[in-house]
């Protein structure tokens, strides 16, 4: 069965538009497979109940599976323990955990936080405010001109000794893959602990946290073919007896008497309440469709229609790709001289192209490469030529519009 059939939004006629839907915003979100969709309907209509409490089949069943998934995962991106794996609502809230139950207690006056100045908002605003907080300081990485992190400063700021350094794996404005282990390996020269913004990279790239040394990585199930709503949070074995509890509640509570509450190890500690158990479910769907033969396949093919997409975007006059394309997940982020990039938006919206315009969550990168903001194209599994043809041919049209 062809990728692009298990996507019904793909098959439906869309938007009621007389021309195809072609979607290149992924780095926003993915859509989800029916797979996932199924697993999801499924459990609602013939197995809901609570995860961790009932005594009965359904619950135990449920119980099973869930915690199958939290196994699956942490194979999924190499981590030893399925215990080093706690769920959250995404990346977002992954690293607002950390912030909170990892931070708080950690800085203090004059330490100094490094985060890189490519980083999505969710990497950059938690670690600027837990600077000012704590009367911290918060030292930001140059990017270069197409986006790379300047390694020259990068390892100047080392020489500070930071005690936390947060990395994004990939730029999610411009799709740039950074050399994410040895940038690791550089921070932790110097004792700091690392966490990483894995949103960008787990759909596209073999994640190994082993591998690559880090702390903490965080990433999305949306961005992965899964529901949105569930997020993962991996902490390395040495690290967790740092964490204290984020929320307080069901669920992590060991024992509570009048005078004191004890709480359950991690995960259970960060996990309070009853969970996004569908998302669980679903992202575990999601992780099964993205690790079949079809999709590695088709993941492959990826690269081949990233490289045809940079190739007719770069005929088209007053067009500048912003971005390493020579080191990228299928990012094309561009710019046109003299357009609006919100202009450009609305007329390929009007042609049924749907692509992401603006600073992207990202503004000190925006500030930094001097522009606005881009058009953007992110590819998915789903992509093929055809809808680059259909792209750069509403595009064209764009441009001959706006130039009238």
């Amino acid at each position: 069965m062809p990728i692009r059939s298990q996507f019904k939004i793909f098959s439906d006629s869309n938007l009621n538009s007389p021309t195809p839907f072609v979607y290149l915003d992924s780095a926003a979100t993915t859509h989800k497979p029916q797979s996932v969709v199924d697993v999801i309907c499924e459990f609602y209509q013939t197995q809901n109940a609570n995860v961790h409490r009932g005594s009965y089949t359904t619950a135990n069943l449920v119980t099973a599976r869930y915690e199958q998934a939290r196994i699956n995962i942490a194979g999924f991106i190499g981590a030893n323990d399925h215990t080093d794996i706690v769920w959250t609502k995404g990346t977002t809230e992954s690293i607002n955990l950390v912030a909170y139950a990892w931070g708080e207690n950690n800085l203090s006056s004059g330490d100094t936080i490094v985060v890189l100045g490519s980083e999505h908002h969710a990497n950059f605003v938690p670690w600027q405010q837990l600077a000012l907080r704590k009367n911290a300081h918060f030292e930001v990485v140059n990017v270069l001109p197409n986006g790379d992190v300047d390694l020259t400063h990068y390892q100047a700021l080392m020489a500070n000794k930071p005690k936390l350094v947060a990395l994004q794996h990939c730029s999610n404005a411009l799709g740039n893959i950074h050399p994410i282990k040895s940038l690791t390996e550089l921070a932790k020269q110097v004792g700091a602990t690392v966490l990483v913004d894995g949103a960008q990279a787990v759909a596209h790239l073999t994640v190994n946290v082993n591998n690559i040394g880090c702390d903490f990585y965080a990433f999305s199930g949306h961005k992965m073919y899964g529901p949105t709503g569930v997020g993962v949070l991996y902490i390395a074995p040495d690290i967790k007896s740092e964490m204290s509890p984020f929320h307080f509640g069901g669920e992590m509570i060991q024992n509570v008497t009048r005078e004191k509450t004890t709480f359950r190890p991690i995960p259970a500690m960060l996990e309070t309440g009853t969970p996004n158990i569908s998302g669980i479910l679903g992202l575990n769907a999601a992780l099964e469709f993205i690790q079949s033969a079809p999709a590695i396949e088709a993941l492959n093919n990826n690269a081949q229609t990233y490289n045809y997409l940079i190739e007719q975007l770069s005929q088209i006059n007053n067009v500048q790709i912003i971005g390493n394309s020579n080191n990228n997940i299928g990012v094309a982020s561009f710019v046109v001289e003299g357009e609006s990039v919100s202009d450009i938006g609305t007329l390929l919206n009007e042609q049924n192209i749907a692509v992401r315009c603006g600073h992207h969550c990202a503004m000190p990168l925006m500030q930094a490469l001097n522009i606005n903001g881009t058009v953007r194209v992110s590819l998915g599994i789903y992509n093929d030529k055809s809808d680059i043809d259909l792209f750069i041919s509403a595009l064209k049209k764009s441009l001959s519009i706006l130039s009238c």
